[in-house]
């Protein structure tokens, strides 16, 4: 595309539109993954079994906080992206100053606030004592540099709100690479430990954020805030808190969620959460191309629904949901024969892990299918703009990751923590579609829910 040119995602088949923005976000995931499993790989050998635990332990307070920063600026580009369907130019720029003022605000408060309760927080999570010192140090380094993940974020958000998902790969490609480099670099050369792999990740991060912004400037000029546009953008502070806020809510209420799980395993002891670590790098394999569906649905709807074409909403869900169908089958099929092979990868000399680890996997790979369907309906409903429906749905999956955490894995131990995801994905989906059947019509009106 040219510079200013935008990719407008009203017109032409809606499967096609949708598969074609979701495979850069397909092959971007990818590379997190690999990452994530690089990153496993690395640690698991040259640290152990504890190493890897000490990263695993704190995984879901990092989910959290990733997951609200990630709800939060892909509701400040929900925004961008309907005002781009729409051909509201000023308003593109009023969003994107917004979004980076808030952006910055977030930042502070963010480091400021979790910064000096993140040992706290691992202590009330039950984290062995073995692995408390590397964990809390992997946790602050990462809280630290949070505000280059929120800017990358939020930059690559209203790049594709343009219509543009390919650009940022090409970022996340060179991120990743220095991401792999800097963490054998750190932890292999300098020894630095898992304070090292967290110090890898915030530098790659920068990098990402560097660029996509010089990517900005020069590729979507006309989206850059004027002088009046950073004083008058104060009116949208409103709009794009309320959006951002809901969509990071119902990021951070299945966080919490995943925080008291994470906490339930942390009392099965090491080997189960340095187990149950490795297996979530092959579930994040699994979940990869539902998820890149998912977040080319927010661009697709809310560039529509400013476009005020309804009927491709409607025809776009359909036929994702089908893809994500198709999609959920051949990585359970796949994940049969590679879920095996790959955690033991990380799990060096430790078959009863690599056991806990494939059935694990077996559980999630099959049920798989469920969170593909409800993350379509769920990033429709937040491109429609929609505040109260996603959260409903992090409140049910929250529900029954308490139930796990309190219930299934005290009585059944690691067969609980097999069950967390299926039947989270069930129940946060199922205020979904029945809000989406009984009320179709009423459904589209903003704020309905």
């Amino acid at each position: 595309m040219k510079t200013g040119e935008l990719n407008l995602l009203t017109a032409g088949n809606p499967a096609k539109r949708i598969i074609v923005f979701a495979l850069p976000l397909l092959i971007g995931d990818f590379l997190q993954i690999l990452y994530t499993m690089t990153d496993a790989f690395i640690v698991g050998r040259w640290l152990g079994i504890n190493g890897l635990a000490s990263v695993g332990a704190c995984y879901s307070i990092i989910g959290f906080v990733l997951g609200f920063v990630h709800g939060l600026t892909g509701g400040f580009a929900v925004i961008t992206a309907q005002r781009v369907g729409a051909g509201d130019a000023q308003g593109i720029r009023r969003s994107v100053a917004a979004g980076l003022i808030l952006c910055l605000f977030a930042s502070i408060v963010i480091t400021a606030l979790l910064l000096p309760l993140s040992r706290i927080i691992l202590t009330v999570m039950r984290t062995p004592t073995e692995i408390m010192n590397d964990a809390s140090g992997y946790v602050m380094v990462i809280l630290a540099g949070t505000f280059a993940g929120i800017f990358y974020d939020m930059l690559s958000g209203i790049i594709r709100a343009g219509g543009d998902s390919f650009s940022p790969l090409i970022f996340l490609i060179i991120a990743t690479v220095c991401n792999i480099v800097l963490d054998i670099v750190f932890v292999v050369f300098f020894s630095w430990g898992v304070r090292g792999a967290a110090a890898a990740t915030v530098f790659s991060e920068f990098i990402s954020a560097v660029l996509t912004l010089r990517f900005l400037v020069r590729r979507f000029p006309q989206f850059l805030p004027r002088r009046k546009d950073w004083i008058t953008a104060r009116r949208d502070f409103g709009t794009h808190l309320s959006l951002g806020i809901a969509m990071g809510l119902q990021q951070s209420i299945v966080e919490i969620g995943n925080i008291l799980v994470q906490a339930a395993i942390n009392s099965l002891g090491a080997l189960t959460i340095a187990a149950v670590s490795a297996a979530q790098r092959v579930r994040g394999l699994n979940m990869m191309p539902l998820f890149a569906i998912s977040r080319a649905m927010t661009t697709y709807t809310a560039q529509n629904y400013g476009a005020g074409k309804m009927d491709r909403v409607y025809r776009g869900i359909f036929q994702a949901c089908l893809i994500s169908l198709g999609l959920g089958a051949f990585m359970a099929a796949l994940n049969q024969f590679t879920g095996a092979p790959i955690v033991s990868l990380f799990l060096k000399d430790s078959a009863e892990a690599v056991a806990l680890a494939r059935r694990f996997i077996l559980f999630t790979g099959y049920t798989v299918f469920i969170l593909g369907i409800m993350l379509v309906f769920r990033s429709s409903l937040q491109g429609l703009g929609m505040r109260r429906a996603p959260i409903l749905c992090g409140i049910m999956e929250t529900a029954m990751s308490v139930l796990a955490a309190f219930v299934l894995i005290p009585r059944l131990g690691f067969t609980g923590v097999c069950l967390v995801n299926p039947l989270s994905w069930l129940a946060s989906g199922i205020p979904l579609y029945i809000a989406f059947g009984i009320r179709k019509k009423k459904i589209l009106a903003p704020g309905m829910f």
